[in-house]
């Protein structure tokens, strides 16, 4: 099957020596064709498409509007420094923004605040069991039940 990213790939300007987890991921995507395949801590695949406007992708399972841009990697990686490398994935099926595990120290609190703007007391989206896996796939943190933890390689690269 054709790659629907074909064609629009020589435009894209890659920023080869970021440390930023969104440019790594979006030159890693474009290097796969804009298309790739990613897992789930219990081996769901989600499919990851590249979007035509080169700064948010698409995933079947994140039925947002507008979809996710890749700095949301970036505000992932901020509280994983934060929090010494390793941070709980929290719940936001089950709780609203401030409550229980869907407080800002957890991944998906740190999303609903520091990216989608969110207030304590709001009902979130909980996009963490994709966003992990990519994150895994990019070789950027490892994704565990329950938690992520940046990779001893990401994190010598960002000490250069």
């Amino acid at each position: 099957e054709e790659s629907p990213m074909l064609g629009f790939q020589e435009n894209v300007i890659l920023n080869q020596n970021s440390f930023k987890a969104s440019d790594i991921i979006r030159n890693k995507l474009y290097e796969n064709g804009g298309r790739i395949t990613v897992y789930s801590v219990s081996g769901k695949p989600y499919v990851i498409k590249a979007a035509y406007d080169q700064k948010s992708f698409l995933c079947d399972q994140l039925p947002i509007s507008p979809p996710y841009e890749y700095t949301v990697f970036d505000v992932i990686i901020d509280l994983l420094l934060k929090s010494g490398g390793k941070a709980p994935k929290g719940n936001g099926r089950n709780y609203r923004l401030g409550e229980g595990n869907c407080t800002e120290d957890t991944v998906v609190g740190t999303i609903a605040k520091n990216y989608a703007g969110k207030k304590n007391g709001d009902s979130v989206f909980d996009p963490v069991f994709v966003l992990a896996a990519v994150l895994d796939w990019a070789g950027i943190a490892h994704n565990e039940r329950g938690y992520i933890e940046l990779t001893a390689s990401y994190r010598m690269k960002l000490k250069q």
